[in-house]
């Protein structure tokens, strides 16, 4: 919803986005309180955002400060309605998630401040747990996030998936950003929640927009969703009944993903080609680690 807000609203309406989307929320703990959660709870969602986007748009006349592209159809009360309903389309969302990635990772704003606002904004972490990815503490982190959104109003950074060309100044740090999500997942920093299965899966499912996309589909890509992969496909056996941790060498590879290897070993062999070593290294390690157990 944020993402898809934001492209509505421009990039610089990144707080008003995010109200929205809490007011929507709210509004969902308390009407499903009473009437229960309804059969889809997304497609809930989406619309009460939807006429919350709507209510203030006409509200707060904001139509004037919109990107160019949507500005004149919101203008009008008849193709209001109709355009931001576009907007929620399943591969509008999609487009929208992977411009704001991109946006997020603007390379006028500073690198690890990249990274911290695609965690906060688009991946929903928690400051300390973004904190807890650098190694540094809440308020160090409050800061950066405040200093991008500053200059994303001020330079009025607006929502785009850069060309080609200008691939390599942004990549790295989406790439980054999604590597933090899953090892959070991976290996969370809640003492009573080793894996949390819901980032791994976020990671994962954004990741594959960039492999889907002709523009970020690059080997490097490939070897990041490969990796994941790997890595994912023991989450079932990494863990006793009472949640203690259980060593690799314990584990009991009955309960290893082999869907999950399979596409790890499909990515492996798309990113075949030439790429910076460290991704491949240990996509390769974790590849082989899986040979040498003898799964097939």
């Amino acid at each position: 919803m944020a993402a898809v807000l934001t492209r509505l609203l421009g990039f610089h309406a990144l707080e008003l986005a995010e109200d929205i989307v809490q007011d929507t929320l709210l509004q969902a703990m308390s009407t499903w309180k009473f009437k229960g959660v309804p059969e889809n709870p997304s497609a809930w969602l989406y619309t009460v955002a939807k006429r919350k986007a709507i209510d203030t748009i006409r509200q707060q006349k904001i139509h004037e400060q919109l990107h160019s592209e949507i500005s004149l159809l919101l203008k009008s009360e008849w193709t209001l309605s109709p355009t931001v309903n576009q907007l929620f389309l399943d591969n509008e969302i999609e487009d929208s998630q992977l411009r704001m990635i991109f946006a997020c990772c603007h390379p006028s704003i500073p690198y690890e401040s990249q990274i911290a606002l695609t965690l906060k904004t688009l991946c929903g972490l928690s400051i300390s747990e973004i904190a807890h990815s650098f190694l540094t503490n809440n308020e160090t982190i409050t800061k950066r996030l405040y200093r991008a959104r500053e200059q994303i109003r001020e330079e009025n950074i607006s929502l785009e998936v850069p060309v080609p060309a200008s691939l390599p100044g942004r990549l790295d740090a989406v790439m980054h950003s999604l590597y933090l999500l899953f090892n959070e997942g991976y290996n969370s920093s809640h003492p009573d929640q080793l894996i949390r299965h819901d980032l791994c899966g976020e990671a994962m499912r954004l990741c594959l927009l960039l492999v889907n996309n002709p523009v970020t589909h690059i080997p490097k890509v490939d070897a990041l969703l490969a990796l994941m992969c790997f890595q994912a496909s023991r989450s079932e056996a990494r863990t006793y009944n009472d949640g203690a941790i259980v060593l690799l060498k314990d584990q009991d590879r009955s309960r290893w993903s082999q869907p999950l290897i399979e596409k790890g070993k499909y990515y492996l062999e798309q990113a075949a080609m030439p790429m910076p070593g460290r991704l491949r290294l240990q996509t390769g390690n974790k590849f082989y680690s899986c040979m040498r157990s003898c799964l097939k």
